[in-house]
């Protein structure tokens, strides 16, 4: 994959990372606080896309799936 390449796991992870953040401001503390830790290893992430193996976005993309799924 090539850096202009579009990664389809780091675009998955996008999209699941911005729904998770609109549903943020419903959610509780103790959330939120999660979210604060998790976040941070997200972008880093997500910003150096070249390192990032597939089996990274996959466990991010597990956490991130889990995380939205105690938002509702």
């Amino acid at each position: 994959m090539t850096p202009t390449t579009p990664n389809p796991e780091l675009t998955a992870l996008k999209a699941l990372r911005d729904e998770v953040k609109l549903k943020l401001h419903l959610a509780g503390m103790e959330l939120k606080t999660e979210w604060e830790r998790f976040e941070p290893q997200l972008e880093r992430a997500l910003s150096n896309t070249a390192i990032v193996t597939g089996e990274i976005a996959g466990d991010l993309k597990k956490r991130l799936t889990e995380f939205r799924q105690r938002m509702s």
